[in-house]
């Protein structure tokens, strides 16, 4: 649904009241809702992995089927997976080409289709040896077009890195909780010769240097500003924010590159701002915040008016 300027206006004063008091001037208004529980176009089951590119936004729910959508969340097209039995993929990206990257979670490889949902190649099978995967949750592709993949499962909890004919060439990472180790890492992503994990069982993001080199922690357990309860999901968004979406505080969080809280906004609920249970998170060029609602079954976007 659109928010009427009376439902605008009551939303961001609501999320400016739920979010974090910090020092910042940040002001995080939501603008848009949509999706209802369903399999019909527009609808959801329990949307995951959400990702957006060109003005369009893709996202993918537990039944394997990825709906694409305009930034105003007009249904433009969709197609499924090759299976969903075992389960589903937990994420979507994009290549440097703009092709779509899904790594399928539960059938340990990765998927790469056109943005028309042509398939392009698939690759990756079950195991733990170099090129082998587990559980594959999340694929960024860097500019010099190196995939980082994080993975998790029992013997594998880990960051592969393949070269850009999709060659295993290096991995960091092993169970645990002290630095380059990892409790179930859901999300990668890169800015500025950093690569950032969502450790989530950990209940913080981890960031290391293109070599896999420990450089530092976001966050750690807790419901204060700049703590983070089960972050399913982060991005890197303009000027070096990340943006982490905490399934556990039903909130999302801002944090400057070095960490330093910006904002939060969120609470559990229903009305426009609030979450349930949030799996998903993507940002776009222009600064606008779009989050997986996932026990909600829909999709919220919010403008980012002013960070500073």
């Amino acid at each position: 649904m659109r928010l009427s300027r009376r439902q605008f206006l009551v939303g961001a004063a609501a999320a400016a009241a739920w979010g974090c008091r910090t020092t910042s001037t940040a002001v995080v208004s939501p603008s848009l809702v949509w999706g209802r529980p369903g399999m019909q176009n527009g609808a959801f089951r329990r949307p995951r992995g959400i990702g957006v590119k060109e003005r369009e936004v893709f996202v993918i729910d537990r039944t394997g089927r990825i709906q694409v959508f305009t930034e105003d969340g007009a249904f433009l097209r969709s197609w499924s997976t090759p299976a969903s039995d075992n389960g589903t993929p937990t994420s979507i990206s994009f290549d440097r080409s703009g092709n779509v990257l899904v790594p399928d979670t539960h059938y340990s490889h990765i998927l790469e289709y056109s943005p028309q949902g042509e398939m392009l190649r698939h690759w990756g099978a079950y195991g733990t040896g170099p090129e082998q995967f587990i559980y594959p949750t999340s694929i960024v592709q860097v500019p010099d077009g190196t995939y980082y993949i994080s993975e998790y499962g029992l013997e594998a909890e880990r960051v592969h890195v393949f070269d850009t004919e999709r060659r295993f060439a290096r991995q960091w990472g092993e169970q645990g909780a002290g630095p380059g180790h990892f409790s179930r890492a859901m999300a990668i992503d890169f800015r500025d010769d950093k690569v950032y994990v969502a450790d989530t069982g950990n209940h913080r993001i981890q960031y290391f240097d293109l070599q896999g080199e420990f450089r530092g922690i976001i966050g750690g357990a807790g419901t204060d500003p700049g703590r983070l309860s089960y972050p399913y999901d982060m991005c890197v968004g303009p000027q070096g924010y990340v943006f982490a979406c905490e399934y556990g505080n039903n909130r999302v969080s801002i944090f400057a590159a070095d960490g330093t809280i910006v904002a939060c906004f969120g609470r559990a609920g229903r009305k426009p701002g609030e979450f349930g249970g949030p799996r998903g998170i993507a940002v776009s060029d222009r600064g606008s915040v779009f989050v997986a609602d996932t026990e909600n079954d829909r999709v919220q976007r919010f403008e980012l008016e002013r960070l500073t």
